[in-house]
């Protein structure tokens, strides 16, 4: 195995959207900035609603933005014939994109949940109660992009990662919402103590599994191809 080969290509995908990030760091840092500003000037409901989608959208859009630039439109341009005249096997093309695409959306991704609990919880806006829900609903958002990305990656398809967008968001809308009627969370999400029964720390749990077992499938499955034109 040729140990070099995959930061260089690491290095490739980084001049190539490194602008993009900085663009979307700048808008995540802007709205950052903003939501102090609307904290006590506005309805507490109408903040937590706008400061939802101010914290997520850049994040969620930078890491769809990024896997489609460094991935799958690779393909569309049919660029990768230039990729495989290395020497360069399946799985370490695959190493190599997950290197750029996680490591960067982990980031936003903690940036922003760090952000929200601090309004959520530190200005009172949520009852601590809120806590094993608020970190349900996070979670789900990383699970559900690290199985677009394992799409993304496995097909290489423009129609199969659009699909597989939308079938994880509203997948993930739909399990979050059932997750929030269940007596065991429903329950204690108004209270003012945060509860870790059983049932919220089995799906907190189930979560994580499927995080890591989405990326492990993929590299497993990678490594197993021969050929990925």
């Amino acid at each position: 195995m040729n140990v070099s080969i995959i930061p260089q290509l690491v290095k490739k995908d980084f001049l190539l959207v490194y602008r993009t990030l900085l663009m979307f760091a700048l808008v995540s840092l802007s709205f950052i900035g903003i939501l102090p500003l609307l904290h006590g000037n506005i309805p507490n409901w109408v903040l937590i609603n706008i400061g939802f989608m101010m914290l997520l959208g850049p994040a969620a859009t930078c890491g769809i933005v990024l896997l489609m630039k460094t991935n799958v439109f690779e393909k569309e341009k049919s660029t990768q014939p230039f990729i495989m005249s290395l020497p360069v096997s399946a799985k370490e093309f695959t190493q190599a994109k997950l290197l750029i695409n996680l490591p960067v959306f982990t980031v936003f991704w903690l940036v922003v949940s760090a952000v929200a609990f601090y309004f959520a919880f530190g200005l009172g806006l949520f009852p601590q109660g809120a806590v094993p829900f608020v970190t349900m609903v996070f979670l789900g958002i990383f699970v559900a992009y690290t199985c677009i990305l394992s799409v993304s990656l496995l097909f290489q398809s423009l129609p199969m990662t659009v699909l597989s967008i939308l079938i994880f968001e509203l997948g993930t809308s739909a399990y979050l919402w059932t997750i929030a009627f269940l007596d065991p969370v429903a329950h204690f999400v108004y209270g003012p103590v945060m509860v870790w029964n059983t049932t919220a720390t089995t799906i907190v749990t189930v979560q994580v599994l499927v995080a890591v077992f989405a990326i492990l499938m993929t590299l497993h499955i990678q490594g197993t191809k021969r050929d990925f034109i």
